[in-house]
């Protein structure tokens, strides 16, 4: 069986539009429950700035050594490396309005930041999200010619780019398309995939057309938790528990059997919102 990798970004993506506070604890045993079901590649934090995403203004008392963590500036980079962080994942887009209103700068600038916040770091520890990558809620379309540029900047931090459907607008087509362009330019794609909760099967569509391309790890959030807290009516994430069934359905080995997200679906549904649990997926 081919194996395909699952990224999961559950305990941050997933956590950072509630906007309740979470205790820590929760946060801690929502991570040990999705490594206990196997999931070894885990986002657990965020080093944002706590005006801006309250939801993880603990991240020093959530990081346990293990993990990836979200970077954005040399603040949070600093915090970062003080907890024994070595994985880092960083973001931008082609859009610039999205740039603007996430990063607090443009695209140029951002790119001067990463530089200057990753000397010395590996790129094999870092993952490059380019968010928008399919169309942009404040741009619309995003020109072929800066889907190119964006994929060519990842290249400058990481080994791995990850396309990111941050409104659940994505194509087919725009998955072969951006594989191909991954592929000349030399870098591992991998896919971040929101969607609407009636469009499930539609992103399961675009997981099928990524394998099909040669693409071998997708991110994905228990229970479908999730959201960008920058991008007005973003939906939420591929729930992981939808992504193994489908997976194991057509003989693809994850790693993960749905028995063993039992657990850490239970703790993220008891963490969410209750009028969000309503809506996810089960």
């Amino acid at each position: 069986m081919k194996e395909i990798s699952i990224y999961e970004v559950g305990p941050r993506d997933g956590l950072q539009t509630i906007k309740k506070l979470i205790p820590t604890r929760m946060k801690r045993a929502l991570i040990d429950a999705l490594r206990g079901a196997g999931l070894r590649s885990i986002e657990t934090v965020s080093f944002a700035h706590p005006l801006h995403v309250p939801q993880m203004a603990d991240a020093e008392r959530v990081y346990d050594g293990q993990g990836a963590a979200l970077v954005m500036n040399q603040r949070g980079m600093t915090r970062a490396l003080k907890s024994g962080v070595t994985h880092f994942n960083i973001v931008f887009s082609p859009s610039e309005e999205f740039n603007r209103r996430n990063l607090g700068c443009e695209l140029k600038e951002a790119l001067a930041r990463y530089m200057f916040m990753l000397e010395g770091i590996p790129k094999a520890n870092v993952r490059v999200y380019i968010s928008c990558y399919f169309g942009c809620p404040y741009e619309g379309d995003i020109p072929m010619g800066k889907r190119v540029k964006a994929i060519q900047a990842a290249k400058l931090f990481g080994d791995t780019v990850v396309l990111s459907d941050t409104v659940g607008v994505g194509t087919e087509h725009e998955v072969e398309v951006g594989a191909g362009i991954c592929e000349k330019v030399g870098i591992r794609p991998a896919l971040h995939l929101h969607h609407r909760a009636d469009r499930e099967l539609y992103a399961l569509s675009l997981v099928r057309k990524g394998i099909e391309c040669g693409i071998t790890e997708f991110d994905a959030s228990i229970a479908g938790l999730g959201g960008c807290p920058f991008v007005e009516g973003s939906p939420g994430n591929l729930a992981t528990e939808s992504l193994v069934n489908w997976l194991t359905a057509r003989g693809y080995d994850c790693g993960v059997s749905i028995d063993d997200l039992a657990n850490a679906k239970r703790i993220a549904l008891k963490i969410a919102e209750p009028s969000l649990a309503q809506t996810l997926s089960v």
